[in-house]
């Protein structure tokens, strides 16, 4: 019996989540810097976006040869970023003793600040739209 009212309290309870009205609302966009959706952006939030703070963004953006991203976030070149990113670099300034990964990273001073072995970050200086030039590198009959 106590079965059966669990089972019908279930039952009510599957019912009545359905009859609320959820809205799930995608606000978010990975754009590349050349395709910013700058009238949508103004219409929503009323912010310009100018091709001067595109350029700040783009500059400040760094990508991480193993796969992650980051922003600079001072102009001596410290990056943020998370810490997945940063924990492979985390391991290899680890010793025996320290384990960084743990712990955490922290140098108070540049003197005290550690050189992440390997590590290399790329930034994007410019975007150069070449769809016509290689279009007119293929000729008619060309196999792909």
């Amino acid at each position: 019996m106590r079965i059966r009212k669990l089972l019908c309290a279930l039952i009510v309870a599957i019912f009545s989540l359905q009859a609320l009205h959820f809205s799930a609302r995608a606000d978010e966009g990975m754009w590349p810097f050349n395709n910013v959706p700058r009238a949508e952006i103004k219409r929503k939030y009323g912010f310009d976006v100018t091709d001067a703070w595109l350029k700040k963004v783009q500059l400040a953006s760094v990508r991480f040869n193993n796969g992650g991203s980051g922003s600079f976030v001072s102009p001596n070149g410290l990056v943020l970023t998370n810490h997945h990113i940063a924990s492979d670099t985390l391991s290899k300034i680890s010793t025996a003793q320290i384990d960084y990964n743990k712990i955490g990273f922290y140098a108070p001073t540049r003197e005290k600040e550690v050189k992440a072995p390997d590590l290399e970050l790329n930034v994007l200086m410019s975007i150069e739209d070449v769809t016509a030039r290689v279009n007119s590198g293929v000729k008619a009959g060309m196999r792909p």
